[in-house]
């Protein structure tokens, strides 16, 4: 049966293109991965099939829900059939509380209240809420915040989910447990689901299809069981291809093997593909580990001692952290949702200030901070201003190009900066209107433009795609090899991995562990990469495929 249908269907703002041509067609039960670069139309694809939040633009061509028009249906048949879960939990709450924000659309739309107590019984027991239904909503982790949201759509039984980048903001213990509850519900309720997500390694196994959007259109439009998982033409494709599949590609091409046997797509299948490939090839052949960054041991520009900080009495965030941020060094902090890192970052920056213990700068030390939501930076209409850029025309420009023709009074170190992040065809766009991966370049552009010793960056690397991610590591490095140093809280344990000189481990308000990457995530069983766990018993020093794709 035919859930959903794309027929020629277009969608621009303005003069800008979005959707192009769009023909696809989801069946019932059938759950749908759309992937694509930054700003390549997938959430203003899924955002045109709840009428609620359609944004506002032309389009043409139909949409059609069961057979019926989109834009024709019920609005109550609409509001509870079709559940829409947003990136950002805490953009979905309506109220203050868990059982008031579950109960809430059945409020709305009329439901006798024994009813609802009855639903919301039902769905506390079958998630395991009920110890957290009259706690505020505000005092909840990421991974509740975003299980309580997907509680609030499923109370009304929906037939229809759709999730943009839902664990974008999740550590990795809290994404993977909020992915097999989706598989539960796919599994046990037949329940169609349309997913958008750059993380993909942990949705292969249990997705139908896939669909690729570049430049507007759907590039490629597969079944699972038919992507030639061996090998991709297409190198922006392949880079969402899942990890298990590519280290196979890696090692096959380096042993030479034979095409006949299977591509692992899941972590269980890497593991015995690597036994498999074990018993034939000798691993011990290969000296490849982990690319290091070697230690700076540069002078300490922060240092921070015996920090204590809560937000009340009984509510201790941070307990006795002491730690020192050097000159040119990379610094990755981790932990769980809820463990004190972004409240880390603002002691750091002194945007708070601790209950107890010190922090020390450097005489005159420049620190700058980019918040994890890039959008609480922006106060004007146009990219330009927001980065002090005074422009000739109101154009698209090309930074290799013209771009500095256009520009009145230039800066010349705001240009490079703005040619480094490749913003020159957003500067006369509104930030709101750019992709959460091109907000966080202008976020980043307009901190490095205070020149700052230290740089601050909170999940510098959520929901931004991997041909971004790449060349965001690159761009900071670069800016770290001419003295910057780097302080990002991140839960992309392949993001601090590949590019951190230290990695700190926040535990229940505490420092647990301060070393090297290598040292961190080699010593790990859970927390650490897809592709050590894959490759623990044959290569123990590789963490990443940065790792193998550069010395094999």
């Amino acid at each position: 049966m035919e859930m959903i249908k794309f027929e020629n269907y277009n969608f621009s703002y303005e003069n800008r293109k979005i959707l192009e041509n769009i023909n696809l067609t989801i069946n019932k039960g059938e759950i749908l991965l759309i992937c694509g670069l930054s700003g390549s139309g997938k959430t203003t694809l899924l955002a045109n099939l709840k009428n609620e939040i359609k944004p506002n633009g032309n389009e043409t061509g139909n949409i059609y829900y069961k057979g019926e028009n989109l834009r024709d249906l019920d609005s109550v048949k609409s509001a509870a059939e079709i559940g829409f879960l947003f990136q950002n939990p805490d953009n979905q709450f309506v109220t203050d509380t868990v059982i008031q924000e579950i109960s809430f659309a059945l409020e709305n739309i009329g439901v006798p209240t024994e009813e609802i107590r009855t639903r919301v019984s039902e769905m506390a027991t079958f998630f395991g809420l009920e110890k957290m239904l009259h706690k505020n909503v505000d005092e909840l982790s990421g991974g509740q915040k975003q299980l309580v949201n997907l509680c609030s759509l499923l109370i009304l039984k929906p037939e229809v989910l759709i999730l943009d980048e839902p664990t974008s903001q999740l550590d990795p213990i809290a994404s993977y447990d909020f992915l097999s509850i989706l598989r539960r519900l796919n599994e046990e309720f037949n329940m169609t689901i349309l997913i958008t997500e750059h993380k993909v390694d942990d949705l292969y196994p249990f997705i139908d299809k896939v669909a690729y959007i570049e430049d507007s259109k759907i590039k490629y439009l597969e079944n699972v069981d038919s992507i030639n998982f061996k090998s991709s033409s297409d190198d922006l494709f392949e880079m969402y291809l899942p990890s298990p599949a590519r280290v196979h590609n890696i090692i096959k091409e380096k042993f030479n093997l034979s095409d006949t046997l299977k591509t692992p797509i899941s972590l269980k299948e890497g593991i015995n593909d690597m036994y498999s490939i074990s018993k034939e090839y000798d691993f011990n052949g290969l000296d490849i580990k982990h690319i290091s960054n070697p230690a700076t041991g540069g002078e300490d520009l922060i240092k921070c001692k015996n920090l204590w900080f809560g937000y009340e009495r009984d509510n201790i965030i941070l307990k006795n952290i002491s730690l020192n941020i050097k000159a040119n060094e990379f610094v990755s902090l981790l932990g769980s949702n809820g463990s004190g890192k972004s409240t880390f970052l603002k002691l750091a920056t002194n945007m708070i200030k601790p209950i107890k213990g010190s922090i020390k700068y450097k005489d005159g030390l420049q620190v700058a901070y980019v918040h994890q939501n890039p959008m609480i930076h922006f106060t004007t209409d146009k990219v330009a201003k927001e980065l002090g850029i005074t422009l000739k025309e109101e154009r698209d420009i090309e930074p290799d190009e013209d771009f500095q023709d256009n520009i009145k009074d230039a800066d010349d170190f705001v240009v490079d900066l703005v040619k480094l992040f490749n913003l020159g065809k957003l500067l006369n766009h509104h930030p709101y209107d750019n992709s959460v991966g091109e907000q966080q370049r202008i976020a980043i552009v307009q901190a490095l433009i205070t020149r700052p010793d230290v740089l601050f960056l909170d999940e510098p690397s959520k929901g931004i795609d991997p041909k971004y991610k790449a060349i965001l590591a690159d761009r900071l490095k670069q800016l770290q090899s001419k003295g910057l140093s780097i302080f990002i809280v991140t839960h992309d344990i392949d993001f601090a991995a590949d590019n951190s000189d230290r990695c700190i481990l926040l535990f229940d308000g505490s420092l647990q562990v301060d070393d090297t990457a290598e040292n961190v995530f080699t010593q790990n069983n859970f927390y650490t990469t897809l592709v050590h766990r894959m490759l623990a018993n044959h290569l123990p020093n590789v963490l990443t495929l940065k790792d193998l794709k550069e010395q094999v």
